[in-house]
Parts: C-alpha cells; structure tokens; sequence
C-alpha cells in the first residue's frame, strides 16, 4: 500500500521534514539506480547540465536543475556531484515547488509541466510508468524500488493537496492563470482543458492511473472536501453541452472514478448540488427542469437521445414562439435529429438500422457510466447510499408533473432524462428482480401507507382506496415499523414511480407521436390535393403575394412534418432498444409477481398463496365448486355476482397501493403490443416476454374476477386488451401468426386462466355497463367487442368452454343479466347500423348523378360529404362490434340455450330476432344494398353474412325449445313478426347456399310451428275476451300469470319485473331499490286470474 507522507496536523503552518542524513559516501549500486529512478520521475537533477551538456547554466535539459538544493549541500559539506537518493528525495521536491515559474530556464517556459500541479501530476504518472516497467531478479533491489516509487506516489498526492487545498493557497509559488484557478486545476485536469490538454494525451485519461483513488485516501481527512467541492461544482460542464454522439466517456469516466472513491464519493453526496433544494429551509425552491440541470448528476442524465423541444407558444403577433425550457439549459452536439434523421424520405431502411444502431451503441454507453457511478455509491453505504436513494426519491417528486396528460417542458426534467433515470433505477433493482429468488417478499406493502416513505403520494391515485380510506388507513404509531424499511423496499418503490414518470411515460409520448404524425401526413396530403382546388376558387387566380403565402406554409408544413418524423425516429431507436426492453419487462415481471403475492394476502399467511385452501369471501370458478365459507348472498350467485378470486374484504396494505403500478405494468404490455413487436428486435422481446407470460397472465386473471381489487374499470378493461394481444392467431391461415407459446397461455398452459378467465371476462362485460365516465357508453362498447373477441377463440377451446357452460348452470342470475346486455348491446348497434345504411345509400345515388352533384352549393356538398364520411366510420366500427356480439348469441346459444328461454328472457329475444330478420329478409332489404360491392366490402358490410348470423340462433333456439315457449314468443311478437318474411329468409338461404339443406328445412318447420302457435293464440285471445283491469300488468299492459307483490304494495307480472330489474334495480313506481329477493308471490290474485282463465275458456267452448 502507498503510504501517506508524514505531514503536519496542521496544514496551514508546514516546514520541510528531512530524513535521514544527507548523502552517504561512497554511493552503493543500489543508491545511484534508484536516484535514477527518482530523476527520471521528476525530472529533476543536482548536476548543472551547462551549455551542451557541458554544465554551463541556460542549455535545454529534460530535466530541471535544482541549482538552491545543490548549493545547501555544497554549504554542508557535500562533495559533488549530487544526485536525487531516496534520503534526498523530499528536500528535492521542496526545492521544485518552491521555484517560481521565473527561476526556469526560458526552455521550461511552455513545458506544460512549468506550474506546480500539474508537474505533480505528470510525475505521478511517470512514477506508475516505473513501477510497471521495474523487472529485477535482485529482490533487495526490487524491495528498495518498490519502497522508493511508493513515496514517490505519496509526495505526489500528498503536495498535490497542499497545492490546491484553499487553506494553503501560496505557500508555493505558481503562474498567475494556475493561482487564479486554485482548487480547479484538479478540474481542468479531468476536464483535459488548458495547460492539462497536453498532459492528459500523455496518459490517455483525465487523470493518471490510480492517482484519484489515492488522492482520496490520503486527503479524506485532510482538506478533501474544501478540494472537491468547488471541482464537483464544475462538473456538469463537462458533459452539459454533449449528446450521446459526441466524446461523453472522458466525463463519464470522470464521474464513475470520484464515485469508486469512497472519500470523494462522500464528497460528492454531501455536496450542496448533488440535491439542488434538498434542505427544507433552502430559499432556492426548485421543480424537475431546474433539478435537472441544477444538481451535479443531472446533466449527466439528460444526455440521451430523446428530443427535448421547448414548448412552442403563439405570440401576440401571431407568430409562433419557441419558449426557452430553463435557465440553465443549452443545446446539445452533436444534434441527433439533424445528424441521423434528416432527409429522412431519400433514406434507406439500412441507414436507419445504422442510426439507430449507433444511437443504442452510444446510449448504452451513457446509461453504464450512470449505472456505474450510483452503484458504486451503493456499495460504499452509509450516507453515499442514502444519498443515491434522497436523489431519485427527489428527483421523482420534482417530476411529479410528468405524470400529468400534457407536460410542462419548462417544470419537468427532459424525456431523456427521464428514460435514464427509470432505466439506472430498473438496474439497481435488478439483484431482486428474479422471482425465483424471493427477495421480494422483503418489499412491504405498507410503505406507501408510512410516514416513512421518501416518495410525495398524497395527489396519488390508489387502487382501491378512496381520499379518505388513504387518510384513516394511514398506519398509527403503533403499527410504524421501528426502522427504516430496507433497500429492497425502498428501491422498489423508487423505481417503480421512476417507471411511471420515465419509461412509460415516455412510451406514451411515442404513442401520440405516432398519431401527431399521421395527422401531418394527412394534412400535407390535403394540401397538396387542395392546391389546384384553391387556386381555381380565387377569381383571376391567386397572386405573387398570395401564392408565396400558401408556399411559404407548405414549407413550414414539410418542416413540421420532418421534424416530427425525426423525433419519431428518436423515440423508436431509444425506447425499442431491446437492452431497455429487457431491463422494463424483467422489472414489470417483478411487479406482477409481487402484486399477486400481496393480493392473495401472503403477508398474513405465511408466505402460502390463500388459493391453496379456503379463504373467507373467496371463490373458486370453473371446477362446479364453490367456496362454503364464502360470505356473500346465495352461494350460487357468490360464484360471479358476489364473490371474489382473492380474499375479501380487500387489505388495507393493497387497497392503498398507487394506482399506477398496475396502469404501468399494463401501458407497457401494450406498447410492447403495438410497438415492440412490429419491429426488427421483435424476437428479443418475444423471448423476454415468453418467460414471464404466465406471470402477466395469472395476476390479470385473478384482479378481473376481482373487482374491488382495482376500482377502475377501465384499468380492467385494459388486462383484457392484453389479453386479446396475445390471441395466438390461426394456425390454418397464414395471414395471421400463429404464436405456440401465446396457445399455450389459452389451450391448457396456464391452469389460472384455464378455470376462471371465462367467468373473470364475462363479469368485466356486465361491470362495465356502468364506468361513471363521461363517455361510458360509448367506451363500453370497445371493451365488449374486445371481450366478445377474447371469447370467441377460447369458445372454440374444451376447457373454456365447459367454464362458461359450469358458470351458465350455477350462477343462472348472473348469467341471465350478463345475456340481457348482450342482447341489449346487439339491438343497439344492429339498429344504428340498419338506420344509416340507408342514408349511404342516398348519398351514393347523389354523387353518382354527377351533372346534379355539382350543381349544388359548394358549401352543401363539403356538409353531406362530411357528414357521409362520419356516417361510414360509424357504421363500419358498429357493424363490426355488432357481428361480434350476435356472433356470441350464436355459439353460445348452441349449447346453452336454458337462459335465452327464461320467461323474463325469452320474449326480448324473439323480438330481436324478428326485427332484425324483418330488415333483412322484408319487403325494404334491397335498401340495404350498394350497386357498389367494393364499398360494401370496405364498410363490412354483408347482409348475408349477417342473415346467417340471426338464422344460426333461431335454429340452435328452436332446436332446445322442447317446451314450445320460443315458438310462442315468436308468434307473439306483434310488432316485427311476419310468416311471409321466414318463408323469404327460407328462399334466401337457398339462393345463397351458406346453410345446410337439413338447416333449412329446420328453419320451414320454426316457420310453419310459428304460423300454428300465431292462429293459436289469436284464438286464445278472442276466447278470453276482455281483460280486468286488475289482471293486467300496470307497465306492460298484458295479461299477468305470475304476479308479485312489490315493497311499496303494487303488483305486475313476475317476468315483466325481472326483465326489468336486469337493467334497473330499482322499483319502477317509486325509484327505490329493488332487487328479485325483495318480490312476493300473489298467490290470492293468481288464482283469481287462473279461474278466470279457466272460466272464458269454458265459455268459448260452450
């Protein structure tokens, strides 16, 4: 080990130490090796070299005469010539540094080593040259050069310290320029700058081999923060103005050296910039930009290669203005956008592979440097440990603002500031990201809960728990934990808020990129079509000024456009980055893993999951087996309608979770979906994917049959679009991917999803009926299309199948109200469809007429041609969601048939389908029809497509009605039944050949036992005559033949009320709540009603 020199305890009065007496005589061998040594190393000599060697004073030597030194050894009593021994070696060095720049010969006026520190700096560097270079097979030799070259390394540091510290400022004199710089001289010299450019080439590094390490350990308690503090101010200078294309490894590799140095790395944590505001009576209050470029690792961080544009605002001349983001900040080059992504049109894919290759390549760099100087940290403990965690916990609440919809460039750090810090905070999470190793059940549920958490989560959403649930399940002072919570916890946390503000935010802004860009492609494409347009619109045509006018905001139109295909690019190269992605996926596995093992209440039980055995409020789905313990109204009705996959009541450690741990871990999945594997690295993620697939798919499974576990039903919603993502595809047709390891999610792979994702789904579809948001019912009918296409490929799979058909048997009520607002939702969107197909079809026959067309008022045809193009997306998106959803009632209806037959069920069902059969096999279904098949085939839209659809449940009804009543329901239907219209759809299937002679045949015989059942009833009718007004229902106005008594006293028919309350639980007199358990059977009026019957019926006959 290197020594530290014997230095007084004091500094600021030093005198020179001598050891040992002046210079034997005789000189040994060894004596006179090692003073060459030491010359060489300081270059430094007692013997005056003279004119050409001659010893005449002036002449240029390599090495510097210490004319003082020789003359007191002359005065001693010394015989020449003197050489520079060990003994020598300190007076040597004293005498150097005590020569003013003046003193040196005019040769040694530009040596770059002339001032004091950097001689120093260069000798130590020539010193680690001699001791690796030092071979001897004399070991005493060896031993006496070791020793030597090891003082050496200590005067080096050791005077280096005295030079710059600032409270021994001039006790050696230096040049004007190394004086002015004091202490930031250590600064140049990392930075390579100025009289050290030259120096630095020599060694190949900002500072020589070791030398920082040792100039930390010797100085730690001996001026080294008066030294660093001044020089780490500095620091971001270095990298502030560079990108990642530019020189950034001299700066990081900087930054990475003072924090593998314990001593300087404490420095550094306990420097006022390393947290800007960090103390709580600093007046200088900061937010995220300021952050950024205030605090020593900031800059570092925001070097990426993520556009960072100031905000663009109108001013009052209506002139856009591009606003500055912060005081500090400054462009950075090279400029990545105007480097790789100009001209982007005339390049090749090759040379985009090429950029974004380099900027991986370069990015990668910057991120190891980062992730390298905050580890170091780690490892050292104590307050450099604190110090990593106080800064990303700040800097997370400085950028709470990233989380917003749109984000104040000016407040917030940069996007790629942001990308880095998610992704070095992902790194240091690493260690326990391995499910397998356990290490998460170290992280405590209830640290968002504490008073102890870093973090700022009081404007944060929470899963399930509402303002004022966070407020009273606060943990009291008796539930505080005695300690601080460990680095797993806490490092947790920290990145998965990092993630929020970071990655996945970032991911978002590409997403919207995506669709800014589409929007600037079309409107370039408009305004390029319009330019003939609007000039033949102005009389005479345009002028000079009007036509540079419109050129001059093409320009800009282009220059947007690039810009944003530029950007564009920079999102895709950084974000795609399969390194990024794996880092995101593997901490994201982490958090699905842990949110299960939280939600299953692993905490209370000892580590088992709850499923193994019996929990209270919790139900097992798709095995006929329902939990007795289970605390919920009926334990059928508990399987769906009342029940849970996880244990209820929800924990209090779960419930005040933030919300966006989840939303995060879902967002991501699905740019994975839309970005990720739509790329080149696809293959990469898809491998990173596969191993935590089950993972993914296990706690999504679990939170949709969980509803009060996530109160959001939109954040339910979006474990279903997951979901469906990663549908396999068909193995038969090769327009669609097949995915085997997708199958086998679905087809037996997972037993989670293998028992209850079919339940979990079909209660989502009822639960989103009511969202409370503003467009609920709108956005309910994406989530069900999303659904229904989930449902169809796992209808088509045993073990679904028997799922969904164990859920119909046991849970009927559930199932009954789940296939009302299928039925509610087909009759919407088949209706709407069926209204507009007739206006597209005017409109068509009007801009055919092309003579008529023009004749009508400019401003008239851009109306209807507008209002055709909303009424085409409209129809397309509702004959799409509508094909799903009948497709549903008829796969289903094949083998669960018993629910669609209900008495409250099965006269909405008949109606439906007459209505719908009436549109397409009437008298007005050529309405339906364009002369052009193309545009049909581009709205979707075929009649016989759909036909086949409604034929399919009359049949698979018609098929399970042993009871006759789905005939008579048929027949009942006044409104839209017709027997000459199912005699049509019987000449229509033929034609179209798309059914089975044994179908059709089936469908004569519905048709002909309707016809017999309508003449049936008719003369039923006429038999009972007319009705008493108390045995008519007071809403429907029919017959009753199962009564009830409602709470607030009045009566209806059993079926009428049911059919009501499937939709509307309330009591439709008086607004109350209402539910089936509430209604009394009539009996006393039933029988009333019954002998009548009997008694008109006598008479009839009679």
């Amino acid at each position: 080990d290197r020594g530290c020199p014997d230095l007084p305890a004091r500094v600021g009065v030093w005198s020179p130490v001598f050891r040992g007496s002046a210079s034997p005589s005789p000189m040994a061998s060894t004596d006179s090796a090692l003073a060459d040594v030491i010359q060489r190393v300081f270059r430094v000599t007692l013997v005056d070299p003279g004119p050409s060697g001659s010893g005449e004073r002036g002449s240029w030597s390599d090495l510097f005469y210490l004319e003082s030194l020789a003359m007191e050894l002359v005065t001693e009593g010394q015989e020449p010539p003197f050489v520079v021994t060990p003994v020598l070696l300190e007076r040597a060095l004293f005498a150097r540094l005590n020569t003013a720049s003046g003193e040196f010969p005019a040769e040694w006026q530009h040596d770059p080593e002339l001032a004091p520190f950097p001689w120093l700096l260069a000798s130590y560097n020539r010193c680690d040259v001699e001791t690796r270079k030092t071979r001897s097979r004399d070991m005493a030799f060896a031993t006496a050069t070791s020793e030597t070259l090891g003082n050496c390394f200590d005067m080096c540091v050791s005077y280096s310290g005295l030079v710059l510290n600032p409270a021994t400022q001039g006790m050696f004199p230096q040049p004007a320029q190394n004086e002015q710089r004091g202490a930031l001289q250590l600064f140049d010299a990392l930075a390579g700058t100025g009289s050290f450019a030259e120096l630095t080439n020599q060694w190949g590094g900002s500072l020589p081999n070791g030398f920082l390490n040792h100039f930390g350990d010797t100085l730690q308690n001996e001026g080294l923060s008066e030294i660093l503090t001044p020089v780490l101010a500095q620091l971001p200078l270095m990298i502030k103005r560079l990108s990642p294309l530019g020189d950034t490894h001299n700066p990081l590799n900087v930054l990475v050296s003072i924090a593998m140095s314990k001593p300087c790395a404490l420095v550094l944590a306990s420097h006022p910039n390393w947290k800007p505001n960090g103390a709580e009576n600093d007046a200088r209050k900061t937010d995220g930009r300021a952050f950024e470029q205030n605090s020593i690792v900031g800059p570092f961080f925001r070097c990426a290669a993520l556009p960072d544009d100031p905000p663009v605002v109108v001013g009052p001349n209506g002139i856009p203005m591009r606003m500055p983001l912060g005081q500090g900040d400054v462009e950075q080059a090279p400029d990545i956008r105007h480097a790789l992504f100009t001209g982007l049109d005339k390049k090749r894919q090759n040379d985009l592979d090429g950029a974004h290759a380099a900027i991986r390549t370069n990015c990668a760099l910057v991120r190891e440097g980062l992730f390298q100087t905050m580890y170091a940290l780690l490892r050292h403990g104590g307050e450099a440990r604190e110090a990593v965690v106080g800064w990303l916990a700040m800097w997370c609440d400085e950028n709470v603002g990233r989380s917003k919809m749109r984000i104040d460039a000016t407040k917030t750090a940069s996007h790629g500031g942001a990308v880095n810090v998610s992704s070095i905070a992902a790194r240091l999470a690493a260690p326990f990201c391995d499910p397998g190793s356990l290490k998460y059940r170290k992280i405590n549920p209830d640290y968002t809960r504490s008073i102890k958490c870093r973090l700022d989560v009081r404007e944060t959403t929470r899963i399930s728990a509402s303002d004022a649930q966070v407020v009273s399940d606060a943990l009291t002072e008796t539930e505080e934990p005695e300690t601080q919570f460990g680095f797993i916890c806490e490092c947790f946390f920290l990145t998965a808020r990092a993630m929020h503000l970071g990655y996945v935010k970032c991911a978002a802004e590409h997403t919207s990129l995506a669709r800014e860009l589409q929007d600037r492609q079309r409107q370039m494409g408009d305004t390029d079509a319009m330019r003939d347009t609007w000039a033949a619109s102005i009389p005479g045509g345009p002028n000079q000024f009007q036509m540079a006018q419109f050129e001059r905001r093409v320009g800009e139109m282009k220059q947007e456009l690039e810009k944003a295909h530029g950007n564009y690019q920079m999102f895709d190269a950084t974000l795609l980055d399969p390194v990024l992605l794996g880092e995101t996926c593997r901490f994201y596995r982490l958090v699905a893993v842990w949110l299960r093992w939280v939600g299953e209440g692993s905490l209370t039980n000892g580590g088992a999951s709850p499923l193994a055995s019996p929990v209270k409020g919790h139900v097992e789905i798709g095995d006929g087996t329902v939990d007795a313990t289970t605390q919920v109204g009926g334990a059928a009705a508990a399987i769906v309608t009342g029940g849970s996959l996880l244990p209820t009541p929800v924990p209090k450690s779960w419930a005040s979770l933030p919300e966006h741990l989840v939303d995060d871990l879902c967002e991501f999945l699905l740019y994975v979906q839309r970005f990720a594997r739509r790329g080149p690295g696809r293959n990469a993620i898809d491998a990173e994917i596969s191993t935590c697939l089950d993972d993914f798919v296990n706690l999504f499974v679990l939170l949709l049959g969980s509803p009060e576990y996530v109160k959001n039903p939109y954040l339910r919603a979006k474990f279903v679009e997951i979901l469906r993502g990663w549908l396999p595809g068909d193995r038969d047709d090769r327009r669609y991917e097949y995915v085997p390891r997708f199958a086998a999610l679905f087809e037996g792979g997972n037993a989670t999803a293998t028992k209850n994702l079919i339940p979990s789904l079909l209660r989502l579809y009822v639960d989103i009926e009511f969202t409370g948001g503003a467009n609920q019912f709108y956005d309910k009918f994406n989530i069900r299309h999303q659904i229904g296409e989930m449902c169809e490929y796992l209808w088509r799979i045993e073990s679904h199948q028997n799922a969904w058909q164990t859920l119909a048997t046991r849970d009927e009520t559930f199932y009954v109200r789940f296939l009302n607002m299928l039925i509610n939702d087909a009759i919407w969107l088949l209706d709407e469809s069926m209204k507009k197909l007739p206006e597209l079809r005017e409109f068509a026959g009007l801009i055919n007429d092309t003579a008529g067309w023009m004749t009508r008022p400019e401003a008239d045809r851009t109306e209807r041609e507008g209002a055709n193009r909303q009424n085409e997306r409209a129809l397309r998106s509702d004959l799409t969601l509508a094909k799903v959803h009948v497709g549903m009632m008829g796969y289903t209806s094949a083998t669960i048939a018993g629910p669609f037959l209900r008495p409250e069920m099965v006269e909405r069902v008949a109606a439906m389908l007459n209505y719908f059969l009436l549109y397409l096999a009437g008298p007005e279904r050529k309405q339906l029809k364009f002369a052009d098949k193309e545009k049909m085939k581009e709205l979707a839209w075929d009649p016989g497509e759909m036909l086949g659809q409604i034929v399919d449940v009359y049949l698979n009804l018609f098929g399970n009605d042993a009871g006759g009543v789905f005939v008579a329901a048929i027949a009942a239907d006044g409104r839209s039944y017709r027997h000459e219209v199912l005699c049509e759809t019987v000449s229509i299937l033929k034609s179209l050949g798309t059914r089975t002679a044994g179908d059709i045949a089936k469908f004569e015989q519905l048709a002909e036992q309707c016809r017999v059942s309508k003449n049936a009833a008719e003369t039923e009718e006429a038999d009972l005559g007319e009705i008493p007004d108390d045995f008519l229902d007071p809403i429907m106005c029919t017959l009753m033949t199962d009564p009830v008594l409602l709470p607030s006293g009045d009566t209806m028919d059993r079926t009428n009320i049911i059919r009501h309350l499937l939709t509307d639980e309330t009591n439709p007199f008086t607004r109350q709540p209402l539910t089936v358990a509430n209604l009394v059977d009539n009996e006393t009026l039933k029988l009333e009603i019954e002998k009548w019957i009997a008694e008109r019926k006598r008479v009839a006959r009679e």
